[in-house]
């Protein structure tokens, strides 16, 4: 807290209670030490908390109370984080509507009171209390809870044996390459790491950190599913995401507005990436840790789950001089591994690859990467710019979700250049129909495009414990695939084992839909055909549909009919 220093020195010595020469002392104990002006006279002897804290009541005329007498609602407790209470020395002792009763052992300035109100999102009066009633209260009201909270949570989240001992507690801290760890703080840390470390265990590629009215919700994704991992009482909401923010280099005071930040882990297995999306939300803020493995190997073509004839014409295409080629689908579609995969393979040493991506996920040596910053006004149109300076033979645009950006892919493409980038669109057709609304010619769109690909994950069958199936015909129509055509076929379900965590799944696998564009296909997109209509030509250029390749790996065993029509809907 930022107290009126010089105020609190005139009361003083107007008081009485010190001489100059004193408080000179303490002045020069102060700046020595780095301490408050209150703590300095205390330490020097002049002083006791409790004579300061009369002398302050008297001057400022504040309510005093002396809060040891009155019980605080979890609610109220839960209103700031410990951090918070344990740094400044307020404790929150009342709520009433839309205002909070602070208690503080001395007066606060302006600016703390603007920064309480943002905090609190309320209006804040402030008690004067006794120094060593708040630390009294400090002990009675969080230390208690959280010591009582940790030995609940670390059992719940503890996810093996070596997880629950202190010294892999310890460990597990360790992780944090750039992070304070104040010895007071040490509970709230270790379950917020226990929550990182179980997630890292469960295969999880998302933390979801979800305060609602009555607790603080845990949900992991899972092969891209959400799952609920843990729930935790009201009371620890804002300790644990004030942590989380902390961690991540966010503002702690911030709590209206969306902000987002990034966390450094390392491991034995190498480096984690815990990039961080914290969003304002009526019970509190919803925070969202996507976990990002930088020493993971990345997947080659061969492994991202093509059939054969696909896999040679996805090679065929990437390997081509120039021209456009788009990989389409939702975000968590797998996009960004397939565009990796494709850039390993063409990695070799008379080639030169630039990217422009946001952010960059993976480091592949060899490859020289540039990651967007619009801060500073290094946004993708700047990079392409820069980067067609540097004579490169392929360039990877991790999105394409503007005119400007478009318009200089295409001049890429019909400038020598290999070009790989996404899309958001539901299909690859679609691709050249968004291209077009996006404001690029269609004539540039037929001259320039060389393929597209959409794709979607869908989570494999756990090999474990798949079951056979028997599907009624109803519940075929109902899931949109016709009965006559599947009624030779074996199909398996998901059962669930300890290998899966009793989910049935195991890892996912890519489903694709990949279209050559040919000659009749460019003069379908300079004619602006519809859509329909160039699907269906793709259909007899031998185009296979997204749902008609999860078709094939459910009839393979290698996921559900249930999964695909999950991803897929009832489309053809």
């Amino acid at each position: 807290m930022k107290y009126p220093t010089h105020q609190i020195e005139d009361t003083l010595l107007s008081s009485g209670i010190i001489s100059r020469e004193q408080l000179d002392k303490a002045k020069e104990a102060q700046n020595k030490e780095g301490i408050k002006l209150e703590d300095a006279l205390v330490k020097l002897g002049y002083l006791t908390y409790s004579e300061i804290f009369q002398c302050l009541a008297a001057q400022y005329n504040l309510p005093v109370i002396d809060i040891a007498k009155i019980n605080i609602a979890d609610e109220v407790i839960a209103a700031l984080p410990v951090q918070f209470v344990k740094k400044h020395y307020v404790i929150p002792i009342a709520k009433d509507n839309n205002t909070v009763t602070i208690a503080v052992s001395s007066p606060p300035d302006l600016g703390f009171m603007d920064n309480l109100r943002f905090m609190l999102n309320a209006d804040v009066k402030c008690v004067l209390t006794a120094r060593e009633n708040i630390e009294n209260a400090i002990r009675k009201y969080y230390d208690r809870e959280l010591a009582k909270s940790a030995d609940t949570l670390l059992k719940e989240l503890a996810i093996s044996e070596t997880i629950t001992n202190a010294a892999n507690v310890e460990q597990v801290k360790e992780l944090v390459t750039d992070a304070t760890l104040p010895e007071d703080e040490d509970t709230i840390i270790q379950l917020v790491y226990l929550i990182i470390n179980k997630a890292i265990a469960s295969r999880a590629s998302d933390i979801h950190v979800e305060p609602l009215s009555n607790r603080l919700r845990i949900r992991y994704r899972i092969d891209g599913v959400c799952q609920e991992a843990d729930s935790l009482p009201t009371h620890l909401r804002d300790l644990i995401i004030s942590r989380i923010k902390i961690l991540a280099n966010i503002d702690i005071s911030e709590k209206r507005r969306p902000q987002d930040g990034r966390i450094g882990l390392k491991s034995e297995g190498g480096e984690l990436d815990i990039r961080v999306s914290c969003l304002p939300s009526i019970h509190g803020e919803s925070i969202v840790m996507r976990l990002l493995e930088k020493s993971v190997t990345l997947m080659s073509l061969s492994n991202l789950g093509f059939y054969e004839n696909d896999y040679k014409l996805f090679q065929s295409i990437i390997k081509r001089p120039n021209g456009i080629f788009l990989i389409t689908g939702p975000t968590g579609s797998g996009k960004t591994t397939t565009l990796y995969a494709a850039i390993s393979e063409l990695n070799k040493p008379n080639t030169k690859i630039i990217t422009a991506e946001n952010p960059v996920e993976y480091v592949i040596p060899g490859i020289n990467q540039s990651e967007v910053n619009e801060k500073i006004g290094f946004s993708f149109p700047t990079i392409l710019r820069t980067m067609l300076r540097q004579d490169p033979n392929i360039i990877l645009i991790g999105e394409i979700r503007d005119t400007e950006t478009a318009d200089i892919a295409v001049t890429a493409a019909l400038t020598g250049h290999l070009v790989l980038s996404t899309l958001h669109t539901n299909n690859a057709v679609s691709a050249i129909t968004r291209l077009i609304n996006m404001g690029i010619k269609p004539f540039l769109v037929a001259t320039s495009l060389q393929g597209i690909m959409a794709q979607r994950l869908v989570r494999m069958l756990c090999t474990n414990c798949k079951e056979p199936v028997k599907y009624t015909a109803e519940q075929l129509l109902d899931m949109g695939f016709t009965v006559d055509t599947l009624k030779d076929f074996s199909f398996y379900k998901a059962k669930g084992c300890k290998h899966c965590n009793k989910i049935g799944y195991y890892g996912r696998t890519g489903i694709y839909e990949l279209i050559d564009i040919n000659e009749t296909l460019r003069d379908m997109a300079y004619r602006f055909a519809e859509t329909d209509e160039i699907k269906k030509v793709a259909r007899k250029s031998g185009m296979t549909t997204l749902k008609e390749d999860g078709l094939r790996k459910a009839k393979d065993g290698k996921t559900t009919l249930e999964e695909v029509f999950r991803i897929t809907g009832a489309e053809d």
